[in-house]
């Protein structure tokens, strides 16, 4: 049995029982096994799978302070995501009169998120976490916060979830009463307004490596979470970019996202960029000033993509431009000469910083 305190997590299918019971089962079935699968898919590192329960997916965390909140807030945001789409997927690509068919849309998602200490046991092939706090957030996924707040896809986060994650005053209070617990002080997120927030700043900017000056590949084997977070984190770029002084970060919207502007105060140079495309845990695309050319910037882009055994991460810097939009390739050969001395060393020590932690 070991001990550990990490995040508990259930993703809820709701509108489940009204859906099964209402509609014929042949084409029920599949529907609901489609939406679970799905939300399986989105659990990996740094999240652990516990269990399929019927109309929900289970899992948990095993590092106190990892992932972070930002990173935490993401994976539930992702899962929301997923089940639209497939769910939106499903609607448009049948035209079956059934029950079960038509009612597709009825079906929403609700996250359920406690911080807390629980045990993990293995009973032979068979593992599972016990302890107060993953009873609490069992309790928590019976609330009536729908009925009180009008709010149908939520995440809902205890207040030591919210406190752990740093995203407390953000959020809607709620409370409710729980047998054994007394009254339970919680935090409510709408996921489907987030959900129609992405979808409206969907202006895209996306560099592929045709598209660039220069490009550096590396292989980590992990997943996508955990490195999307070493490297946006201000904190762990601080320690695996080489000959750094310090890495500072301002967040308008209080969160990471577009519109985030970093400020790497390098040795050398100081390097200050401005997030213009933000797709967690896909790819980021920054635009950057030129460190000795004022007035002209290039842009990046991050892109993660999962493979058989981790993620690849691909950095590619687009040509110099001026404010304008007219190249100036003759200041390109100072960038591709700091790139060449400067990245290739810095990614390689992430990989062992982070393979190490991880």
């Amino acid at each position: 049995m070991t001990n550990h305190t990490g995040y508990l997590l259930i993703a809820d299918v709701s509108g489940y029982t009204h859906f099964m019971t209402s509609s014929e089962l042949d084409h029920a079935n599949p529907i609901i096994q489609s939406l679970l699968r799905t939300l399986v898919e989105q659990i990996g590192a740094p999240m652990h799978f516990w269990k399929m329960d019927g109309d929900a997916v289970l899992s948990y965390s095993t590092a106190e302070k990892f992932p972070s909140g930002e990173t935490f807030l993401t994976i539930c945001e992702n899962l929301y995501n997923a089940f639209t789409l497939q769910r939106q997927n499903i609607i448009s690509n049948t035209t079956c009169p059934c029950k079960a068919c038509a009612n597709v849309s009825t079906l929403d998602l609700k996250i359920i998120a406690h911080h807390g200490a629980f045990d993990e046991v293995e009973m032979g092939p068979i593992k599972d976490i016990s302890g107060p706090d993953v009873i609490l957030v069992h309790r928590m996924a019976k609330s009536d916060v729908r009925k009180v707040t009008g709010i149908s896809s939520y995440a809902l986060f205890s207040e030591a979830a919210a406190k752990a994650m740093g995203i407390e005053e953000a959020l809607t209070a709620y409370s409710q009463v729980f047998e054994h617990f007394g009254e339970v002080p919680m935090r409510v997120y709408d996921l489907a307004k987030a959900w129609e927030k992405f979808r409206a700043s969907r202006d895209r900017y996306f560099l592929t490596e045709e598209d660039g000056i220069w490009t550096h590949r590396h292989h980590f084997n992990l997943s996508a979470p955990v490195v999307w977070e070493a490297i946006t984190s201000p904190h762990l770029k601080q320690i695996w970019m080489t000959d750094m002084n310090g890495v500072s970060v301002e967040n308008p919207a209080h969160r990471a996202g577009r519109g985030s502007a970093y400020h790497c105060a390098h040795i050398a140079v100081d390097f200050i960029y401005t997030v213009i495309d933000w797709e967690p845990f896909n790819y980021f695309s920054a635009r950057i000033a030129h460190p000795g050319r004022e007035g002209l910037t290039f842009a990046k882009t991050y892109e993660l993509r999962s493979t058989e055994t981790g993620t690849e991460l691909r950095y590619t810097a687009g040509p110099v431009v001026d404010p304008e939009g007219h190249r100036h390739e003759d200041a390109e050969p100072d960038v591709i000469g700091f790139l060449d001395s400067f990245w290739p060393a810095s990614v390689e020590n992430m990989s062992k910083i982070v393979q190490a932690d991880n």
